[in-house]
């Protein structure tokens, strides 16, 4: 069997990839909570949305990238633009409105790997073994005992923590959806309309209820630039390669990085405390990506030994 290219270079899917997706995705919490302070939520993700639009549109021109060549395709990239960068990025924007802190956002959202591996486990028959579900248990306690603290301070809302929490299902029934309908989907024009997608109804909510009105600042700009551009075309695109080439419990544990990740940036940024719990938080859930992570090579037969070694001396 000829080698894939995950194969090829199994040192930069497995270990590079995922640490530039933690950060850049953890950052785009810092981002948005300092965004949105600047204007209201509905017009803040339209703005988000906007952005990454002509530059798709440009390098898809350029690079003829391909378009899906069945309406199911469109209709599911629309499914999961809309479950994703609509309802929930959108509605972790509105709990920051009601309350919520960016590291109490971004822990409980980093609760969906296991939730992602369980529902893939159900809807798409991907086995875990005792050494997955054991990492994903480790990470999932890392986590809780971070969320456990960061909940009971700071001005957190039950309401926040509810809206919050359909978030996280929103992110994970995208995920699902995605890996089972447009897993290979082109990442260029399949981003384009998942983009697209999400602000036709997000623009719809901000000309029906929000006054439109912006505080131009050097943060608001920063925030949207690095939202509409460095996440769009950095982060969610390193997400759908790891998708697509790792099964999903093995590609969502790296969002066990993400709650410890957020709370040092909220930490840097927001001065938001990072509880006592921290350090044996990090441990637990290093300890769980080592166990979900961590691949045997496949003992050798014989035969294949010989193969092998005739392979090495030719």
């Amino acid at each position: 069997m000829p080698p894939t290219r995950a194969n090829k270079h199994p040192v930069f899917v497995d270990r590079i990839l995922p640490v530039l997706f933690v950060v850049l995705y953890s950052s785009g919490y810092v981002a948005s909570k300092t965004g949105i302070a600047f204007t209201d939520p509905f017009t803040f993700q339209s703005l988000r949305l906007a952005i990454p639009i002509p530059i798709f549109l440009t390098i898809i021109y350029f690079f003829k990238a391909d378009w899906p060549k069945k309406a199911t395709e469109y209709v599911h990239l629309s499914v999961i633009g809309i479950l994703i960068h609509g309802f929930c990025f959108t509605g972790m924007l509105i709990a920051y409105e009601w309350g919520m802190d960016a590291g109490t956002v971004g822990l409980i959202m980093a609760l969906h790997p296991v939730l992602a591996s369980v529902g893939a486990a159900v809807f798409l028959g991907e086995n875990s073994s005792f050494k997955q579900a054991l990492g994903l248990l480790l990470g999932t306690i890392g986590v809780v005992f971070i969320v456990g603290q960061k909940v009971h301070t700071g001005d957190n809302t039950y309401s926040g923590l509810f809206l919050t929490i359909l978030c996280l299902f929103s992110m994970v029934a995208g995920v699902l959806y995605q890996k089972r309908f447009v897993a290979h989907m082109n990442l260029m024009t399949g981003s384009l309309i998942q983009h697209f997608s999400a602000f036709i109804p997000v623009c719809g909510l901000m000309l029906a209820f929000e006054p439109m009105t912006v505080n131009w600042t050097f943060p608001l700009l920063g925030s949207l630039l690095w939202m509409g551009i460095v996440l769009s075309l950095g982060s969610w695109l390193l997400f759908y390669i790891l998708i697509r080439k790792r099964d999903v419990s093995h590609s969502q544990s790296y969002f066990f990085l993400v709650p410890p990740t957020i709370t040092l940036l909220a930490w840097a940024f927001f001065d938001e405390d990072f509880g006592s719990y921290f350090i044996l938080s990090i441990a637990l859930i290093m300890a769980g990506i080592w166990a979900v992570t961590r691949q045997r090579l496949p003992r050798l037969t014989g035969r294949e030994k010989t193969k092998n070694g005739m392979a090495r001396s030719s």
